[in-house]
């Protein structure tokens, strides 16, 4: 979990979730309740971006959720946005959902769908939700009235210990959660979840040209690394996780490592180095 968490404290919202994840003494319990199981380990993909502190899996597909820490700048992980990496989205794996854990909570409860699935708008999410409600009304298998009681008990639970805001639309909520995180992007990534690193006065950013079917020249990427400002440096770590597994490419993860070491980046560097 240290590995995970690096230099971060559990955060109060999540460590009350540890509590009750105790509480009921089974992890389907817990993600019968909350459509997700805890995940406190190093719960990681080859395109799980390396700044993300990993909490939780829906058990299905690798989709997993974590706090974007934006290379260790968010000061407490009560206050980072919350991300859904979905690895088998190989062109968008990761996307921002929330605000902070709190308002993920909120949404998940109701809308967990929103996290993983795309809508072309807020009708065609409408449809899906009555569509999925027709479904589960007509399934053979219908909640018992125990998981009916231990939901209650859940969500009692959380409004009890957890101050969660009111979100009127969980669509457009999310809508406008990533219109927001462009807005506050100085550098944008191909995964499009960009870097909010300040370019200084007097820098000037130049995009290292990434792409998956040409593995880059590796004299050119120290030589960029060395001279780059530090948030063009964050996004081409960034471009290149989401084009190569790279693992697989033993040179170019070592200059990877090294330039991130260099920068003091001892979180991220551990969670490549751990992850899968």
């Amino acid at each position: 979990m240290r590995i995970n968490f690096g230099k971060y404290d559990i955060p109060a919202t999540l460590q009350t979730l540890i509590d009750l994840a105790n509480e009921l003494g089974d992890d389907e319990q817990f993600s019968l309740c909350f459509n997700f199981y805890l995940s406190l380990e190093n719960f990681r993909y080859f395109n799980t971006p390396s700044d993300v502190v990993v909490f939780g899996n829906t058990g299905m597909d690798g989709i997993h959720y974590g706090f974007l820490t934006d290379y260790g700048t968010v000061m407490d992980l009560d206050v980072a946005p919350i991300v859904c990496v979905s690895p088998m989205d190989f062109d968008r794996p990761t996307r921002i959902i929330a605000k902070n854990l709190r308002e993920f909570l909120q949404i998940n409860l109701t809308d967990s769908e929103l996290f993983y699935n795309q809508f072309d708008c807020e009708e065609s999410y409408a449809a899906a939700k009555n569509q999925w409600a027709a479904e589960n009304a007509n399934s053979l298998y219908q909640p018992s009235e125990n998981e009916k009681l231990l939901k209650t008990h859940a969500t009692k639970f959380l409004t009890d210990h957890i101050p969660m805001p009111v979100i009127e639309n969980p669509y457009r909520y999310v809508q406008h959660i990533e219109l927001e995180r462009q807005r506050n992007v100085t550098i944008p990534t191909q995964d499009r979840i960009g870097i909010v690193t300040p370019v200084l006065q007097g820098e000037e950013h130049e995009q290292f040209q990434i792409h998956k079917e040409l593995e880059p020249d590796l004299q050119l990427l120290r030589e960029y690394f060395h001279s780059a400002p530090v948030a063009s440096c964050l996004a081409l770590f960034k471009d290149i996780q989401l084009n190569f597994i790279i693992k697989d490419y033993p040179n170019l993860f070592k200059v990877v490592i090294a330039a991130m070491i260099n920068m003091e980046l001892f979180d991220e560097t551990n969670r490549l180095l751990e992850g899968i």
